[in-house]
């Protein structure tokens, strides 16, 4: 690790590891307070496409990140020949894939899954009109702060108001590509994962970042799922072919409960013709959120 680092922030214990890098606890030497850092061996990158992300990531997540509550803050990076370390928010909860593990394949009500999903597509939308396309939004992306969902989880019991949505912010921005001020511009290259990632991208060419409203229209369906997938396969070439078909369907048995105002909205996002697929503006604008997840039916589409 970088002399300037150490310098700065006592490293601890290792907290995960991902396809580009290890994530560390560190602690600061000047004001004590907990964060985390990423650190990144670029000399171990062999793939080209690998390389130029590591070389743009912690640029992006800054630029995503600052001023945007639902996006995890980066607060230094450090750089030296090899290594590139990013220090960020340290996220006390799980991911959200682990927090709808805690429910045992329950679905999520609807005004919890209403707050999650408004929570994300503001996040979006910032990014969105910064230029920045996440290009792997996925519930191992979103992470949950637990001392906050358990501060509200307190007050919702002591008002008898039910289950309470948790704080949950956009992280790892190992993926991310500049699309342009405004997100108008378009990227290229096959990045994400499989059970997420949208057609367009798939299929090779140029794309928008309407590509991360596909994924998080996927994050939308396992929440009210209860963690089922709109699109599966036994490989993971198989789980590409059922994306590029891009027909989304709502088992009675997994959706019976769930309204029509929020399936008009997974349909709107999670719809195969780019140009008809809402932006992130246009999902925080959809009568299911606006109405936190109250909304049970919908006027005609427009």
């Amino acid at each position: 690790m970088s002399a300037e680092l150490k310098r700065d922030y006592e490293i601890g214990e290792e907290l995960g590891r991902g396809r580009f890098g290890v994530v560390h606890r560190c602690t600061s030497r000047a004001t004590g307070e907990a964060f985390a850092v990423k650190s990144v061996d670029r000399s171990q990158l062999a793939d080209d496409l690998d390389r130029e992300l590591a070389q743009v990531e912690p640029k992006l997540a800054q630029l995503a990140g600052a001023g945007n509550p639902g996006v995890v803050q980066v607060h230094a990076v450090y750089e030296d020949e090899a290594w590139t370390h990013t220090v960020m928010d340290l996220c006390t909860g799980p991911d959200l894939l682990g927090w709808m593990g805690l429910r045992r394949g329950a679905p999520v009500p609807e005004p919890v899954a209403a707050a999650i999903v408004a929570q994300l597509a503001q996040a979006l939308a910032l990014c969105h009109r910064r230029g920045v396309a996440h290009r792997d939004v996925k519930p191992d992306n979103i992470l949950i702060d637990a001392a906050e969902e358990d501060d509200e989880e307190d007050g919702a019991e002591g008002e008898g108001e039910g289950e309470a949505a948790p704080r949950a912010r956009l992280a790892d921005f190992g993926s991310a590509a500049w699309v342009g001020v405004g997100g108008l511009g378009r990227a290229e290259g096959l990045v994400g994962t499989p059970h997420y990632v949208a057609p367009e991208v798939v299929s090779g060419g140029e794309y928008g970042a309407k590509a991360d409203v596909w994924s998080a229209g996927v994050v939308m369906y396992t929440l009210l799922s209860g963690g089922a997938l709109p699109f599966g396969g036994e490989s993971g070439a198989e789980v590409l072919a059922a994306v590029m078909r891009g027909s989304v369907r709502f088992p009675p048995r997994l959706f019976g409960g769930v309204s029509p105002a929020a399936k008009d909205l997974m349909r709107r996002m999670i719809c195969r013709d780019e140009w008809r697929r809402f932006t992130a503006e246009q999902v925080l604008a959809h009568p299911w959120i606006v109405s936190g997840g109250g909304a049970r039916a919908v006027g005609q589409p427009t």
